[in-house]
């Protein structure tokens, strides 16, 4: 086990010898990092990040949903890449639909490169291999998972990976809906929130709902849902990086049949990535006890972006 801690409201990073860094505040294991899950072949094993919990403890994310078990909290991955399959499950093909075909692709952990804290936040660094069903190498990423800002009341994760084409070849970032579904241009970083979750209110900064943002760009999207048992609410924020092509992203998001979120890079266009060449994306997501009015929202986007 490695450890890095300080105190003053910082967050504690330990490494267990369980496969995962617990991201600690004080009593509140905010997240947990899986890193080595024990995830079935057919549904595209890669790291992992639940439970996240917001400050008063409430669980924010799902794992293994019996309608999609490859919805494992919070993640980044691709449902299309060239023909492999790194999301999980069947492949949606054009004049098919979703078929079951040998293309599970792996996303493996290589080593770390960094596991620290300083005053007010921690930060986790690690090199990770996407590998095809075959076992080739096509991505070489660098992952960087920044937990900070923390108060009563929220905190937050800024996610960013660093992709570098190893491949030889040419490769095709897609989605569903490129390959002829509509609504489903999901890809990039993913949530799945609790079953309790279902049926929340959806916010953009221009003021969609859940129904009117899908496909929609816009620079953050909240999600806002009901716990069982305390029947406390809690939101999560995702809040675009300006340093991103493409920004504002364009969002994959459902609140029924069950509650997801979705930077959708290539919801509406496909993006090529050439041998060598390196793609670097930044989110944000605030994890937020109650559920704050839009300009509170806004602050909280714009104090993640900076």
């Amino acid at each position: 086990m490695s450890r890095a801690a300080v105190g003053d409201g910082t967050p504690e990073l330990a490494e267990d010898d369980d496969g995962r860094v617990r991201i600690r505040l004080g009593d509140v294991v905010l997240a947990e990092y899986v890193v080595e899950p024990p995830t079935p072949a057919g549904d595209s094993p890669k790291p992992y990040l639940h439970p996240l919990r917001t400050t008063a403890g409430e669980v924010v994310t799902a794992i293994r949903p019996h309608d999609h078990t490859w919805h494992n909290g919070l993640q980044f991955t691709m449902a299309h890449l060239s023909g492999e399959n790194f999301w999980g499950g069947r492949t949606y093909v054009r004049g098919r639909g979703y078929t079951p075909l040998d293309n599970n692709g792996t996303i493996e952990h290589v080593r770390w490169e960094s596991l620290v804290c300083a005053a007010g936040h921690g930060e986790l660094r690690h090199e990770l291999a996407w590998r095809t069903a075959a076992g080739r190498r096509w991505l070489t990423e660098h992952r960087t998972l920044r937990f900070g800002d923390v108060s009563a009341g929220h905190w937050t994760l800024s996610w960013t990976s660093r992709l570098r084409n190893t491949s030889g070849h040419e490769l095709r970032w897609g989605s569903p809906v490129t390959e002829g579904r509509d609504t489903a241009g999901y890809g990039g970083l993913f949530w799945r929130g609790p079953r309790s979750f279902v049926g929340g209110t959806v916010r953009t900064s221009d003021g969609r709902s859940a129904a009117e943002a899908m496909g929609h760009r816009a620079p953050w999207l909240a999600f806002t849902g009901q716990h069982d048992e305390s029947l406390r609410t809690s939101t999560l924020l995702f809040a675009d990086s300006p340093a991103n092509p493409g920004y504002p992203t364009a969002w994959y998001v459902r609140a029924e049949p069950f509650p997801v979120v979705s930077f959708a890079a290539t919801y509406h266009r496909p993006w090529l990535l050439e041998p060598g060449e390196e793609l670097s994306l930044t989110h944000h997501v605030v994890v937020i006890d109650g559920a704050p009015d839009p300009a509170r929202l806004a602050e909280l986007a714009a104090r993640a972006a900076d």
